[in-house]
């Protein structure tokens, strides 16, 4: 190959790295609030494994994020069962893209879909972050195979970009995990149990559940 012809064709392929990186950095940078805790939205349909999972909004000025939160959810289960290691007692839902009039938002998301949120525990036992994706209808669903815990008891900001995640298959419909599909899917973090429970009991609160499609600061 002629030395003029290499440099053209590397040439070429910096030209297209920049147009690539140009046109990434040229989409809008876009932000969904997940749950306004401030505006108290009803928990009464929430799912949750028993009547003892609690759902409260804590509006003690101490306990907050920062000044500008007056308040956040506080979640807590106080009579955990025994010999039930990693229970999975209730969930944050984050379902935005799959409701109707979405498709072209979600179209600046799809591969790039980052969910964040600050949390912090409280006195009983660890609680573990699964994070999950799942279809319009939730029958196909996708669970990360890897569990977080949560184990400071000073907030701290969490962030995940759900293409980094390693899947297992869940739904009763099987398919191969794809954020780039056109249809909107639904995201949520479940709240588990760690292996153990000696305190008998889990809680944590939570604030600013953020849904964007670039990686999110504190």
């Amino acid at each position: 190959m002629q030395p003029n012809t290499m440099n053209w064709r590397r040439m070429a392929l910096s030209y297209m790295l920049v147009f690539l990186v140009q046109m990434i950095q040229a989409q809008p940078k876009q932000q969904i609030t997940v749950a306004d805790y401030e505006d108290k939205p009803n928990t009464q349909n929430w799912w949750k494994d028993n009547a003892r999972v609690q759902f409260n909004y804590d509006e003690h000025a101490e306990i907050q994020v920062n000044d500008k939160s007056k308040v956040c959810l506080h979640v807590k289960w106080d009579s955990i069962t025994e010999n039930r290691p990693y229970a999975w007692f209730t969930d944050l839902k984050a379902d935005t893209f799959a409701v109707d009039g979405m498709a072209e938002r979600w179209k600046l998301f799809k591969e790039n879909t980052w969910l964040s949120f600050w949390c912090k525990a409280g006195e009983g036992d660890t609680l573990m972050l699964n994070y999950l994706v799942l279809s319009k209808g939730h029958k196909k669903k996708w669970g990360s195979n890897v569990m977080v815990p949560v184990i400071s008891k000073e907030w701290k900001f969490y962030k995940v970009r759900f293409s980094d995640l390693n899947y297992e298959e869940w739904g009763v419909e099987r398919a191969p995990f794809n954020l780039n599909t056109d249809q909107g899917l639904c995201f949520e973090v479940g709240l588990r149990l760690a292996a153990t429970q000696p305190k008998g009991s889990v809680e944590a609160w939570f604030d600013n559940l953020k849904l964007t499609n670039y990686e999110p600061n504190e």
